[in-house]
């Protein structure tokens, strides 16, 4: 059983790695499943992803303006988690195929920097980053990691050295646009791309959930890595059902 199972795994594995390699313009689109392998919970999971288990005002534009120290009490028990988290296959694979001309950029819903921390370079945070925050009145960026340190002393909300301003995380609150550069060269990629592989994402948080519209008007191929059903299942021409780090392990040694 686990033998053909493995097989399985494995038949999935190459058939990745030839549409991949057969295309000219392929192009990354990940989300929060590539993460959870390193150790950060996601959103949407029945039953444990992060959106079932709070109040999601703590992180709307609104209710960080009005309660910014509600916010910080909650990133204080997840911090430690996010900093400690490392890149797992996954990240490491796309890094490597960028590096070998495979891919040609990587779009991500992800607020952790893991793909930059696994040496990608072309990388399109669409929902910013929480390794950076940044004073909502003088514009100031800096690390976030000092900032949470001052949190867990007692200094809630964070405020900015240089102006007093309340200092917030440099990532997409609901009821925030997404930043216009980012998502402008998600949509020149896409529309270039021959092959759109979509991984860890449930494909049902807009925008970024109309760019495989834009692959499958363009008629691109499209590859689907995800535990769960997506809407565009039935579009893709390959979808795998696997741990995304465990997959890319096998991708890779495939790939040697």
């Amino acid at each position: 059983m686990l033998y053909n199972v493995m097989n399985k795994i494995k038949e999935k594995a190459g058939a990745f790695l030839n549409l991949l390699k057969s295309s000219k313009n392929a192009v990354v689109f990940t989300g929060a499943g590539i993460s959870t392998e390193s150790g950060i919970p996601d959103y949407r999971s029945p039953g444990i992803g992060l959106w079932e288990n709070m109040d999601q005002t703590v992180v709307s534009l609104n209710g960080f303006l009005d309660h910014p120290d509600r916010y910080y009490n909650f990133a204080l028990k997840l911090h430690s988690v996010r900093s400690s988290a490392k890149p797992n296959y996954a990240h490491f694979m796309l890094s490597q195929f960028e590096s070998e001309g495979l891919i040609n950029g990587i779009i991500t819903q992800n607020v952790d920097g893991l793909h930059y921390e696994a040496g990608s370079v072309n990388v399109y945070e669409l929902h910013g980053s929480l390794r950076q925050v940044i004073c909502l009145d003088c514009g100031l960026v800096q690390p976030i990691n000092g900032v949470m340190e001052r949190v867990g002393r007692g200094e809630n909300p964070p405020l900015c050295e240089n102006c007093n301003g309340v200092l917030k995380p440099n990532a997409v609150f609901f009821g925030e646009n997404l930043p216009s550069i980012p998502w402008e060269k998600a949509l020149q990629l896409t529309n270039s791309s021959d092959l759109f592989i979509s991984i860890g994402s449930s494909l049902r948080v807009s925008p970024a959930n109309t760019l495989p519209n834009v692959v499958i008007r363009n008629k691109a191929r499209l590859i689907i890595i995800n535990l769960m059903n997506t809407p565009y299942d039935s579009k893709a021409s390959l979808v795998i059902r696997q741990k995304i780090a465990e997959f890319a392990k096998i991708v890779l040694d495939l790939h040697s």
